[in-house]
């Protein structure tokens, strides 16, 4: 029960507030998780959080929730769904290694670091064979690796003939 109510508290709800979820399941309606087929509902989430009962590591809301908040513009009370399940997370220590890297960063800098967010999620890319899209990753980061510039023959213009003019 204490466990729930530091949860509760993590994610900035008083029990009280919870009181107000009508059990509509509109959240769940909008549920990015559902889109992927795992049948889950952030409504009874919030039941099993209220009532004190356990909720595992395993829970699909805990494990894939985008926090894209469709669930909190949906619902009539407004309840931040993603923040309870960020919550819910750091309880369990169930976070991603990049969640676990741009913390620690904040904790370091007082800022995200991308560099140290990359270096730490190094072993958990290389394990998962995540590592064929660092290329992307780091042109995305604003570093380019050097390509191959195709040269113009300033004979040529755009047409293919010679002679061009400026």
């Amino acid at each position: 029960m204490q466990k729930t109510d530091h949860v509760i508290d993590l994610a900035g709800y008083k029990k009280e507030d919870l009181t107000v979820c009508l059990g509509c399941k509109i959240c769940a309606s909008v549920c990015t998780v559902n889109d992927l087929s795992i049948s889950t509902s952030p409504q009874e989430l919030l039941q099993t959080l209220f009532l004190g009962k356990d909720i595992s590591a395993d829970n699909p809301l805990v494990r894939y929730c985008t926090g894209c908040y469709r669930c909190t513009q949906a619902c009539p009370w407004d309840i931040r769904i993603p923040e309870i399940v960020r919550a819910l997370r750091d309880v369990l220590a169930t976070g991603s290694p990049f969640e676990k890297a741009f913390k620690g960063s904040l904790d370091i800098w007082g800022r995200v670091y991308e560099p140290y967010v990359l270096l730490k999620a190094v072993p958990f890319l290389i394990k998962e064979g995540y590592l064929k899209h660092m290329n992307r990753w780091i042109e995305y980061m604003g570093i380019h690796l050097p390509h191959k510039v195709k040269k113009i023959n300033p004979s040529n213009n755009s047409n293919g003939q010679k002679g061009g003019t400026l």
